[in-house]
């Protein structure tokens, strides 16, 4: 989950610093198939960052963990074991919420699909000027592929010939592929404002790209501005999503922008490496010699540091957690004294999945090492005696129950070890378990 949020952290990190790039460098650049190249490499972003080297990733040692509490489990006096019930964190909601709208959002991008295909099956289909077309008065003339919707009923006649060529250009152009992309692109990064920004701008751009591509064959601009008019007259309004994108459509014709050189477009490389360069800064800086090879850092920091969180957590069995619970749950046994004697409570265990993937419980020097604070290997709280809630029960009670989660955790199975930059790691876990008597 911790990966998940790293992923989308990094990248909208990225987004806003391209978005700034492409505000400076493309916004008011009229060469509109260079704006279409920079924006496409945006949108697939989302798509290549899990394939981008280490260099340019953020390091997960550098986030903030969201949990790296295990769920515990339960031992009662009658010494059966239970799971403990599976606890609902922040992390948890946020990646609940997240994942409803992204579900949302792919539902709805397929429902418009099958949408389209539906008017495809029940559209008139007629051909003019050697081009097939699909008349369908239900809808504006648009395009999607191979197919162009436009009802000639419906159109002026001496608007026509500029709608149907503003859509053949979209559709010899492909231009359907760019709208897919965006609309997976902004499901993905839904909760930032900056993709929704990018969206427009590449819905926007493929209306400009479309409308220079018309001129160019000497269609006369003031009649072609008055059959984008004429296309939604009627129709357009305050709330029509139509309205504002004629008008930006009608000034882009109107605006004295120069021809951008093609030069720009090797500013991707750099303006990618920067954006991914400052997503990577983290709060902690460190020193290294300059002779010293990104691999050689990576390789000392895996070799003295305890991770929480690293890019492959360690498993256990096959699973991140789950079996291990199961394993603790069958193996904790409630110390008979401390049972006779009515000690119940909770302990919290911090333990490391070492680089060999054995298990060991780390004592109070190595703890206040890694964490900077004083505490001890193992966490004693909320103890109390069946006969007074009040009292505190003797330390060797609570000794007892340390003593025995102890033997449990560190005789586990050998994991699998954690990995960060293809390096195994330690990684610190914090386990609770609870003795309980009914």
């Amino acid at each position: 989950m911790n990966n998940i949020f790293a992923y989308l952290l990094e990248l909208n990190i990225a987004l806003l610093v391209l978005f700034v790039a492409y505000k400076i460098f493309f916004e008011r650049d009229k060469n509109f198939i260079i704006r279409r190249i920079y924006l496409l490499g945006v949108i697939i972003l989302p798509f290549i960052l899990p394939l981008l080297p280490d260099a340019l990733r953020m390091p997960l040692s550098g986030i903030s963990p969201v949990s790296i509490d295990l769920e515990g489990v339960t031992i009662f006096g009658s010494g059966v074991a239970q799971e403990a019930t599976q606890s609902i964190t922040m992390g948890n909601i946020i990646l609940a919420l997240y994942s409803l709208i992204l579900a949302f959002g792919l539902i709805k991008l397929l429902i418009q699909l099958v949408n389209i295909m539906r008017a495809v099956h029940v559209s008139e289909r007629i051909e003019i000027r050697g081009i097939s077309l699909l008349s369908n008065q239900s809808l504006h003339a648009s395009s999607f592929f191979n197919y162009i919707f436009i009802d000639p009923h419906s159109v002026k006649e001496d608007s026509f010939d500029h709608i149907l060529e503003h859509e053949n250009i979209h559709r010899r152009e492909w231009h359907s592929i760019d709208r897919i992309l965006v609309e997976l692109f902004v499901m993905i990064n839904w909760f930032n404002p900056v993709a929704w920004l990018f969206r427009k701008s590449v819905i926007e751009n493929l209306e400009y790209l479309a409308d220079s591509a018309v001129l160019q064959k000497g269609t006369d601009p003031m009649k072609y501005q008055l059959s984008i008019l004429n296309q939604y007259i009627g129709s357009a309004s305050i709330s029509n999503q139509f309205s504002s994108q004629i008008k930006n459509r009608i000034i882009m014709l109107n605006k004295n922008y120069k021809l951008g050189s093609k030069w720009k477009l090797f500013l991707f490389i750099p303006i990618v490496f920067i954006a991914f360069f400052i997503a990577s800064c983290t709060e902690k800086e460190a020193s290294v010699e300059a002779i010293e090879t990104t691999e050689e850092v990576a390789k000392k920091a895996a070799e003295s540091q305890v991770f929480y969180v690293v890019e492959e957590m360690p498993t256990f069995q096959g699973e991140e957690a789950h079996e291990f619970r199961m394993y603790i749950a069958k193996n904790l046994k409630y110390p008979e004294e401390a049972k006779e004697n009515g000690v119940t409570g909770k302990i919290f265990i911090k333990f490391i999945v070492t680089k060999d993937g054995t298990v060991k419980v780390p004592d109070q020097e190595t703890l206040s090492k890694i964490e900077g604070k004083e505490m001890d290997e193992v966490v004693v709280v909320t103890y109390r005696t069946l006969e007074n809630e009040d009292a505190t029960p003797d330390e060797k009670y609570i000794d007892l129950l340390r003593e025995e989660v102890i033997r449990v955790v560190t005789s586990s199975p050998a994991w699998e070890p954690g990995k960060q930059r293809g390096q195994a790691v330690e990684v610190m876990y914090t386990f609770p378990v609870s003795f309980a008597l009914q």
